[in-house]
């Protein structure tokens, strides 16, 4: 009798061995270019219950405060207070779980002296006001008609 030579089932045990999805897989793709980030959203809406808090006002239009004294504002569930010097204005609101406001501007007593122009262009803000979103900076920015009101937590 004739003795087999031992290589035939050497070689399909080999090949047994060998799984086939690293065989017949094809080459991942690299690219050339580097991956980029997802931008973040411009702002982010704003639940209600967020909302309500003290509130250093940092800005009006985009541009810095820079007065003598510092403007606030106190928000609760329905009202926007707002403090700078002797000045108290004050609003009504009303806000949609993604971020749209209505305001009414409720009468109270303040100082004597007129507001300066900042003051002004944050009641024309406040007024406005048709939506609230979170800033990059991790602020609260009030936008719609009239300029942007920007605020801070304390």
């Amino acid at each position: 009798m004739m003795a087999r030579p031992p290589f035939p089932i050497a070689f399909l045990v080999l090949a047994a061995c060998q799984p086939a999805a690293e065989r017949d897989a094809p080459e991942p793709a690299v690219s050339s270019t580097p991956a980029e980030p997802t931008p973040a959203p411009s702002g982010n809406a704003v639940p209600p219950e967020q909302l309500a808090g003290e509130y250093r006002v940092a800005g009006v239009g985009g541009q810095g405060i820079d007065l003598p004294y510092g403007i606030t504002a106190s928000i609760t569930a329905d009202r926007i207070h707002l403090t700078a010097d002797c000045v108290n204005v004050e609003w009504g609101y009303t806000m949609d779980a993604d971020g749209s406001l209505s305001t009414l501007r409720v009468p109270t007593e303040g100082c004597a002296r007129g507001l300066n122009e900042i003051e002004e262009a944050l009641v024309e803000a406040f007024d406005g006001a048709e939506r609230v979103s979170r800033t990059a900076s991790n602020g609260y920015e009030f936008s719609g008609r009239g300029p942007t009101a920007t605020l801070f937590t304390q």
